[in-house]
């Protein structure tokens, strides 16, 4: 908790508009603490970060986890999650890599109305987690761009990156992964 207020501190100083926060895996494997016990702790968790962030103009935007364990590993179970929170300052953040590597067809995202403040756009082999520039991996982008146009997100849209796998080459890395998503957000009219 600590942890996470000092970002939202971070983010207030910055004029940032939200922090990013990935609520983790059940423990023990859903075994010995009761699944809706954990789920329970982390709605308790997020609306006093929700709070804090309120009290800061900070909001929360959660990650789905495309892993079998993460709590939030699907549309479905990120609804819910939000629903069950009912806090204005707690959110939902759409990871287009993340539903691919979790077989989520761009049509799940209307069952994220209201509910997304932040979206992450990057590629992937289609098996593993990469963050790759768009365009390197398997992601077929324009169908989920327009999903989130149609959402009419009130928030931020960026490019999550990985390292380059050439250290040396890191401008052209991030400068490839910008254009090739200026380009994607283009082709559905998502830049303004």
């Amino acid at each position: 908790m600590e942890r996470c207020k000092r970002f939202i501190d971070l983010a207030n100083r910055w004029g940032a508009s939200n922090i990013l926060l990935v609520l983790g895996e059940y423990i023990w494997q859903r075994e010995v603490i009761a699944p809706q016990d954990q789920w329970q702790w982390g709605i308790e968790t997020c609306r006093e970060l929700g709070d804090y962030g309120e009290s800061k103009g900070v909001s929360i935007a959660l990650e789905l986890e495309p892993f079998r364990m993460s709590l939030l590993h699907n549309v479905s179970s990120m609804s819910r999650f939000i629903k069950d929170c009912d806090h204005p300052r707690v959110k939902a953040n759409i990871d287009i890599s993340h539903l691919v590597l979790s077989d989520t067809p761009s049509t799940d995202l209307k069952k994220l109305k209201g509910q997304a403040i932040h979206v992450h756009i990057s590629d992937c082999d289609g098996k593993v987690h990469g963050d790759l520039p768009p365009g390197r991996g398997v992601v077929k982008f324009e169908p989920y761009l327009q999903a989130v146009k149609e959402l009419a997100i009130d928030g931020t849209v960026a490019i999550e990156l990985e390292y380059s796998p050439n250290p040396k080459r890191i401008v052209s890395w991030v400068e490839e992964a910008y254009r090739e998503t200026a380009k994607r957000m283009d082709l559905v009219g998502l830049r303004g």
